[in-house]
């Protein structure tokens, strides 16, 4: 299945939230062919949701900024709201089936 760009984006700062990484291990955790990435990153990167880092080591790490944290945690409460939406109507349906049960058994008991 296809993820659209903004499932990478959130991909991507799920990656980096924890703490800074090297571009290979981005592309790893979140699945996201180089090429892509590179994109991607650069997107992010732009509107200053993620910065890159020179580390100790020479190669450049890439990390969350305090605006992309704030975004991340929108992106993230937003889906979960959308699999809360999902889940309603069964726990509504439940519910309703659980009051049907409840008059059933109470009417039992009455002519018993």
């Amino acid at each position: 299945m296809t993820r659209s760009k903004l499932e990478r984006y959130l991909s991507i700062l799920e990656v980096l939230v924890p703490r800074p990484s090297r571009f290979d291990k981005i592309s790893y955790e979140a699945k996201i062919d180089i090429a892509a990435l590179k994109q991607h990153l650069d997107f992010l990167i732009l509107h200053k949701l993620v910065e890159e880092r020179p580390s100790k080591k020479g190669k450049s790490v890439f990390a969350v900024t305090e605006r992309g944290l704030a975004v991340f945690k929108t992106l993230r409460a937003q889906k979960y709201l959308q699999k809360l939406k999902s889940i309603m109507p069964v726990v509504e349906e439940a519910d309703e089936i659980q009051s049907l049960l409840s008059k059933t058994s109470s009417t039992a008991e009455t002519e018993t």
